[in-house]
């Protein structure tokens, strides 16, 4: 078995990258299609902040490719304001949103706000949410950024329910312990799939080129992945800007590493 590789961005529309990733002058409203023309994936933080409005998922679906995906963010009205308590209803016209994006939706990430402690009422709220919102025929991925979460109770839940747990590469993860977890899917994969986030850990001035060198986590990255690879039928992996301050290169080199063709540089893209 060796998983397909979605890897993308975390968004799309960063300014800082026409010129070195976008033809001089490109539009907004154009930049997804040049973006899928290069990527197959892109993790979407919009849904982050709402429920999408129906024209922007029907402009998604029909600005990208076929074969092409979108992982989305889980509203934080779920995950940071309700906390996942009275959350089926909103949660369900969420997912409901995005169904027209049809086969082109690749994960669902839930993601927990970093002080969502693993104290009694929050495990029983968030376990509560996972086994009975979640839909069979959609991928989740869950990320937890207080590192108490992953026990044994967590992976077995995770097991039992079909979800995958979200390893990252940032503030709220050590490299460390993003391998034990590795390790752990590994073992006994909870799902079909694995998802991988590259954050970085703080805010950099401008996104136009590489400003942090990882590539000794590059080296750790590309071994994680190798076994995450037997485990699983897709790999969904995400890079922010703030992880090397360019995250098409961040693509580009881990890419090359796993021997996977490379993307151009794309700011020779040619105009569509």
């Amino acid at each position: 078995m060796s998983a397909r590789l979605w890897f993308g961005t975390s968004g799309w529309t960063t300014k800082d990258w026409i010129g070195p990733f976008y033809p001089p002058g490109t539009k907004q409203a154009d930049m997804l299609a040049r973006y899928a023309a290069v990527f197959h994936s892109v993790e979407v933080d919009a849904t982050y902040y709402g429920i999408p409005r129906d024209a922007s998922v029907q402009a998604w679906r029909s600005r990208s490719p076929e074969g092409f995906r979108f992982s989305l963010k889980v509203p934080s009205t779920v995950t940071h304001e309700r906390r996942f308590v009275n959350v089926d209803g909103y949660f369900a016209a969420f997912l409901e949103r995005i169904r027209p994006l049809g086969d082109k939706i690749g994960a669902i990430l839930i993601q927990c706000p970093p002080d969502f402690a693993p104290a009694p009422q929050s495990r029983a709220a968030l376990f509560g949410f996972l086994e009975t919102e979640l839909r069979a025929d959609l991928a989740f991925a869950l990320e937890l950024r207080d590192p108490r979460w992953y026990d044994d109770a967590l992976f077995a839940h995770a097991r039992a329910n079909g979800f995958t747990i979200a390893v990252t590469d940032g503030t709220h993860m050590e490299l460390s312990l993003a391998a034990e977890i590795v390790d752990e899917l590994v073992r006994e994969p909870p799902a079909r799939h694995a998802y991988i986030r590259w954050l970085g850990h703080e805010t950099l001035p401008h996104y136009d080129r590489v400003q942090v060198d990882r590539s000794a986590r590059h080296d750790a990255w590309e071994r994680m992945i190798r076994s995450l690879r037997g485990a699983c039928d897709d790999i969904y992996a995400y890079a922010s800007n703030d992880y090397e301050g360019f995250a098409p290169a961040t693509l580009r080199a881990i890419l090359s590493r796993l021997g996977e063709p490379v993307p151009a540089q794309t700011g020779e893209m040619k105009l569509l």
